[in-house]
This record gives C-alpha cells, structure tokens and sequence, in this order.
C-alpha cells in the first residue's frame, strides 16, 4: 500500500494513496488525512518528529500549499512544513509546492510574511514551484499537476490487455462475485429515493454506515469494518460504484453508478 501526503503551511493535511483494482482509470484512490486523526500522543521527541514518524515517513508524495506564513519553527528547520519538504526530498521523493499570490493584507504578520518570501527565493533555487490567485485557481492548477505528477512518479506501466491478458484477468476477479449479503445491501442501496452513501463516525471508535438516509449499519468492531471495505472494493472492482468525493475527514464517500441497477434488473434480486 503506497501513501502520498498533503501538507498545508498552516495545518498538517495528509493524502494517502491505497491500491484498488479498477479505481477510477489509474486503478488507485488518493485519501487525505489530517494529522489530528491520523498521529497519536507520543511523547520523548519533538511533536514535528512524532508527525514525521507517523505520517509524513510513511508517505510518497509531499504537496505543500502556502499563504501568508511560514510556519513555527520546529528544532531544525524553518518551520514544520520547510522540514517535512526536506525530509522528503532527502528521500528522494516527490515534492510539489504552490504559493498563493493574492493574500489579505489585514491579516499579514510582517514577520511571517518576510521569512516565507525568503524561503520562497532559496527554494526556487532547487525546486519548481506554482503560483495561484484563488481557491478556484489551485483546484485547478492542482488536478491538472496532481495527475502529471501521479502518472510520471506512480504509475509504472501502461497496461494493453490482449484476448489472453484478458481471459486471465477474468480468471483472476472472479473472487469478486457478489455475496448474497452483499446482493442484498446492494439491493437495498438501490431501492432508496435518496441513495447517496455516508459514514459517521463517534467518540469511542462507533461508526455507521449508511446506504442511503433510510439503510443504516453500525461497525461494532474491526471485523466488520474490515468485511465492509471488502464491499466496497467489490463494487468498484465491478464498476457498480464509484468514489464521488471525500469528507472533511478524509473518508470516501461512494456513489451508486447505472451499472449498480442494470446489476440489480438483470439478476432478480
């Protein structure tokens, strides 16, 4: 499993890559991740040495998007974000920053400003950088470069599936047939007015599931959780589903495809 991290300047946001055959065209979902849900307390070293155990090391890809400061300065660098840059690039992998150009001048810290437009100097020494004006601006600028830099840096081989090639791949999905349970809660996804799909999640580790506002499902432990993505992933693998978006957390959040009813109408379920 192969991980790519999203850093900001202000906060710590992380995106992690995870193999799903047949996810979208590349075959791979991007999950972002916040460092608030996915580092825990750890004490006996610097709290940027602990993010950079638990999340920045375990990532490929670091994408680092800047406004109106550098950041708090950590034991060793600069800032968190300026030493997360260089730990990646010490690894010898990627790194894609952008800059924002247009910044409220009400809320500029003199001192901030300055170091980052002297960080922003030094890197252009080493690295290639982006500007952006607007939220409207980066994402665009960020899907067009995100899927330049995935394509050069992740995906290794351009796959030309044959008559052979393809009677193997048939060989080698046919575990992803369908369950009956699993027919059945797809069935009961389909059968809702309203079927957009959602997950809530609770203090104490609960979480629920829902296909739709009126099928909803409690994960009472790791098992179940474990048993559900194996769902999930089935109907992807099929083509049943798709991933639409993700929540502020960094789940994601599945959409219902025509295929999933043609699946249904054709199978009498």
């Amino acid at each position: 499993m192969r991980q790519l991290t999203f850093r900001r300047a202000d906060t710590s946001l992380s995106v992690r890559k995870r193999s799903l055959p047949n996810a979208e065209k590349q075959k791979a979902v991007l999950l972002p991740l916040h460092w608030s849900i996915s580092a825990y307390p750890a004490t006996g070293l610097h709290p940027q040495k602990v993010i950079n155990q638990q999340v920045v090391n375990k990532s490929d890809l670091l994408i680092c998007v800047f406004g109106a400061k550098l950041g708090t300065p950590t034991e060793d660098y600069a800032s968190g974000s300026v030493e997360e840059i260089e730990e990646h690039l010490k690894a010898g992998k990627p790194v894609m920053i952008f800059f924002k150009q247009a910044v409220n001048i009400n809320k500029i810290n003199i001192e901030q400003i300055s170091r980052l437009q002297d960080f922003k100097r030094e890197i252009g020494q080493k690295a290639l950088y982006a500007d952006y004006n607007s939220i409207d601006e980066f994402k665009r600028i960020l899907e067009d470069k995100l899927s330049l830099c995935i394509n050069d840096n992740f995906i290794k081989e351009k796959i030309v599936i044959n008559e052979l090639e393809w009677n193997e791949v048939k060989d080698d999905t046919s575990h992803e047939k369908l369950s009956d349970y699993d027919k059945a809660r797809l069935k009961s996804w389909t059968s809702v007015d309203n079927p957009d799909f959602f997950q809530a999640h609770f203090m104490g580790g609960k979480c629920v599931y829902g296909l739709g506002a009126s099928n909803q499902y409690e994960i009472k432990n790791g098992r179940e959780k474990i048993e559900w993505d194996s769902f999930f992933e089935k109907l992807l693998n099929l083509g049943l589903i798709r991933i639409r978006s993700y929540d502020k957390h960094g789940y994601p959040v599945y959409q219902l495809k025509e295929a999933a009813y043609q699946y249904v109408e054709s199978h009498n379920l």
